[in-house]
């Protein structure tokens, strides 16, 4: 049984090491990913010193301080993104102490054992062993049998110290990797009262803007502007797509995976966030401006922190902020087809990353809105738009 069991274990290890390397590797991205976030807040912080002693115009000021949310917000995310993979780590290495500690229990259970029998029957016993051979060829391999458990013993007890030794080694890891599970807890904390400091210099900000009439037709001719950004990044993936197919590289490089036909989901992709549309595709007459726009997505109403899926199978390409947006992801499907979240707070996924439909990628939020919480989704085909409402499975 306990053969068995240690083949279990010789077969299983190289797993185990891969997903242990697996999770380090992401941890260390991920705190990689975090630094860059904080470099960008401070510079944002600047921005938003210098803004004031120069007296930049308010609806500037409202873009700063809701950009440094938008970071602010990610940054949240990437830190709860980490508390779930110090978890893991906390859990795996758990896990390795508990194994260690019962072996080391057998080890010194067998080591006590010998020390009974050694103690009863001692030397005399071995020396009897000997003695009352048959013959000298019996004598000899009596005592090989005696030299090969006194080695035994001797490895038994090696092995006992190497436990011991180990056990202390993952205990200083564990203890490491406790407190630094309480550095991230004080560091979201931070960034939590930092976000909420904002929240309340931007609503102050909104309730002025709000009562000047012109500030949303400069907000609506603003976001005008970003449309075509945004159109531009699409165009941008697909001149990379292009030059993938004419090089004949993989459509990505992660293992096992495959895009599907985004296609054949026309009218059963589920919905992305909980609410109701207040925005609708097409030529809409926007009720602040009283002009009418063209709208290339949707926006669903909901509540801040709301958590945001992903409504089918593809790769993250791009994660970015946008004025009039906010935090953006863009999802690749294959074959042309893209879809588009914005005004979203926490993000969970980072660029390049493989997700699956129905996967949590990102929270709502307000970045880039006047209007408080909702989302923003968007289908681009190649160089076209497509109405989301059509896609969508019915309710």
């Amino acid at each position: 049984m306990r053969s068995k069991q240690s083949i279990l274990l010789f077969l299983l290890l190289p797993v185990l090491l891969v997903a242990q390397t697996g999770l380090e590797d992401r941890l260390s991205k991920n705190f990689a990913r975090l630094e860059q976030l904080k470099k960008q807040i401070a510079e944002l912080q600047k921005q938003i010193s210098a803004s004031r002693l120069k007296e930049r115009s308010e609806l500037e000021q409202l873009e700063l301080i809701d950009r440094e949310m938008a970071l602010v917000a990610r940054a949240k995310g990437v830190l709860k993104q980490q508390a779930d993979l110090l978890s893991q780590r906390i859990h795996k290495t758990n896990q390795k102490l508990a194994t260690t500690v019962k072996r080391l229990n057998q080890l010194k259970d067998l080591y006590a054992k010998r020390a009974v029998y050694a103690y009863k029957y001692g030397k005399i016993r071995n020396l009897e062993l000997l003695l009352s051979s048959e013959s000298f060829n019996q004598a000899l391999i009596r005592y090989r049998y005696l030299k090969i458990i006194a080695e035994h013993d001797a490895r038994t007890i090696k092995a006992i110290e190497k436990k011991k030794e180990e056990i202390k080694r993952i205990r200083a890891r564990l203890a490491d990797q406790l407190a630094q599970k309480q550095r991230n807890i004080r560091e979201k904390e931070e960034q939590e009262r930092q976000y909420v400091i904002r929240k309340k210099e931007k609503n102050a900000l909104l309730q002025k803007l709000r009562r000047q009439q012109n500030i949303y037709r400069q907000r609506l001719a603003q976001k005008q502007k970003e449309k075509e950004k945004m159109l531009a990044l699409i165009a941008e993936l697909e001149r990379e797509r292009a030059l993938r197919k004419k090089k004949k590289e993989p459509a990505t490089r992660i293992p096992h995976f495959s895009f599907k036909d985004f296609r054949k989901a026309k009218g059963k992709l589920p919905w992305p966030v909980r609410g109701k549309i207040v925005t609708h595709y097409g030529k809409q007459r926007d009720p602040q401006s009283k002009t009418y726009i063209k709208n290339t997505d949707i926006e669903i109403k909901s509540k801040l922190g709301t958590p945001v899926q992903c409504v089918f199978k593809g790769v993250v390409r791009i994660i970015t902020y946008l004025p009039g947006y906010g935090n953006t992801i863009i999802v690749d499907h294959g074959k042309g087809y893209y879809t588009v979240y914005s005004h979203l707070d926490e993000i969970y996924v980072e660029k390049g990353e493989a997700v699956s439909a129905g996967q949590i990628i990102a929270t709502v939020g307000d970045s880039g809105s006047l209007e408080g919480a909702k989302l923003q989704f968007g289908i681009y085909g190649g160089k076209k738009t497509y109405n989301p409402e059509k896609w969508l499975s019915r309710k």
